[in-house]
């Protein structure tokens, strides 16, 4: 018992050492038994999801869950076809409700393009003063004008019509009511003007982006810094007129780059967000040097003086690097159809690692042309397909009509392979070396001339053997 309240003690304070903590309960009888995960995106260049504080929903409906927090934030929550969110504040207790529960079809699992509904969690016995319902009004109200003028802003630029639209939105929400809300109201006004200015978003960098304090994890500014600064490098270089002002950066001098920022006006911390996304962008672009955007956001983990960012870097560096071919690949925990655990291993071959839904047309045709692959390379290739959706007696039905000759396996924590190998749609292909390395990632699939390209990297691997 002793050793309870000194647990508790403890994590009372490493709370409090590092915010106020926010309580969460409800009650959704029809989600008994299953976990709530909360999570936030704390920055916007990688803006991978961070995780909060999870619980599992008791079976008479009850939850509750506490996290620390010391600014107010956007969290969210996956419902199925729903994407729970709320604005939390530090010190703060909300009793929500939660949509119905709602499976989704078979047609919406198997979609890579499916996105569940965003959907304002219910706060029972609120106050009308609550931030939530001030920004669900004003972005209503903004939505509305978005909306009911999009000719005037988006076609006809019409500077007069923005102008309007945030005089009548200032005159309904003034400045002053909560911080929060000012920025995103100001960023509000922001995505407006850059309606009006698509052809000079310098403009509007100047304006919103370059001389205002950032705010990491606000959605408002981070949708904003998006629209604005993605694949800035691109869009400079080219650009004859502005192609010098990016020069270090096309080097992937760090430094370099935020002192030209800075010196064209930028406050440091703008400029260094700037510049992390500069270079995370133009790893993936494809017409950037990948050693050198690589080099840049490396260099900014040491160079980089705002303390928020430098706290995310590790992370926005990962998510480069763990998938970065010649790396290792991440650990992936397997079961069979009698729940026998396997972890993923080549067996001294090169392992082809296939990510499928058995609701998905394209995995089944795929996995039709493994066949075939495999009869002709299974003595220096192996083949793993990977169920990555929870359909395990559907897919075991697929596996005796068509007699595939691997055993079925499922990934074992489904979200998280999902997460470690970044699968967005499927089927998605990983080439995997003996020594368990990253080969092609991702791979080709069977239909778009794997085969030739997987040749070719053996032949090669065999010549530098010997």
């Amino acid at each position: 018992m002793t050793r309870v309240i000194l647990l508790l003690s403890l994590m009372l304070t490493i709370g409090s050492l590092s915010g106020q903590m926010v309580t969460i309960r409800g009650q959704a009888s029809d989600y008994a038994g299953k976990s709530l995960i909360f999570y936030t995106y704390p920055e916007p260049v990688s803006r991978q999801a961070k995780n909060l504080a999870e619980t599992n929903v008791q079976k008479d409906g009850n939850f509750m869950l506490t996290f620390p927090l010391d600014h107010p934030i956007e969290i969210y929550t996956d419902l199925e076809k729903f994407k729970g969110t709320l604005i939390v504040e530090p010190g703060h207790d909300y009793e929500i409700s939660l949509p119905a529960w709602s499976s989704k079809t078979n047609d919406e699992a198997a979609s890579p393009y499916f996105v569940p509904q965003l959907y304002w969690l219910n706060i029972r016995n609120a106050k009308l003063s609550d931030l939530n319902f001030l920004v669900r009004a004003f972005l209503t109200d903004y939505n509305k004008e978005m909306t009911l003028h999009t000719y005037d802003l988006y076609r006809k630029r019409s500077l007069d019509t923005a102008r309007a639209i945030i005089s009548k939105l200032e005159k309904e929400y003034p400045t002053g009511k909560h911080p929060y809300f000012d920025l995103l109201k100001s960023c509000s006004y922001g995505e407006i003007e850059l309606a009006v200015w698509q052809d000079d978003k310098d403009k509007i960098i100047r304006k919103y982006i370059a001389t205002k304090d950032v705010s990491l994890n606000h959605p408002a500014y981070q949708h904003l810094f998006n629209a604005l600064c993605s694949d800035y490098l691109t869009s400079k270089s080219q650009d004859i007129r502005q192609k010098k002002m990016v020069t270090q950066a096309l080097q992937g001098n760090f430094d370099g780059f935020v002192r030209q920022l800075t010196g064209s006006g930028f406050k440091k911390e703008a400029a260094e967000l700037l510049a992390v996304k500069a270079f995370y962008d133009g790893y993936y672009s494809g017409k950037m040097d990948k050693k050198n955007m690589l080099n840049g956001l490396k260099e900014s983990g040491s160079q980089c003086s705002f303390e928020a960012l430098k706290a995310c870097l590790p992370v926005i560096i990962s998510h480069i690097t763990t998938l970065q071919e010649g790396n290792k690949s991440p650990d992936l925990l397997l079961k069979n159809q009698k729940d026998v655990l396997t972890p993923l291993r080549p067996n001294g071959k090169y392992l082809y690692l296939v990510f499928f839904s058995s609701l998905s047309k394209e995995s089944r045709a795929e996995l039709d042309s493994l066949v075939t692959l495999d009869k002709k390379l299974n003595k220096i290739l192996t083949i793993v397909p990977v169920l990555i959706d929870k359909n395990f007696q559907d897919a075991a039905k697929l596996w005796k009509e068509k007699k595939y000759p691997w055993e079925l396996m499922s990934a074992v924590n489904i979200e998280q392979a999902t997460s470690d190998f970044r699968i967005k749609a499927v089927p998605t292909f990983y080439l995997i070396s003996p020594d368990n390395k990253l080969t092609l990632s991702p791979a080709l699939s069977p239909s778009h001339n794997f085969e030739s390209l997987f040749l070719k990297i053996y032949r090669e691997s065999r010549f530098r053997k010997n």
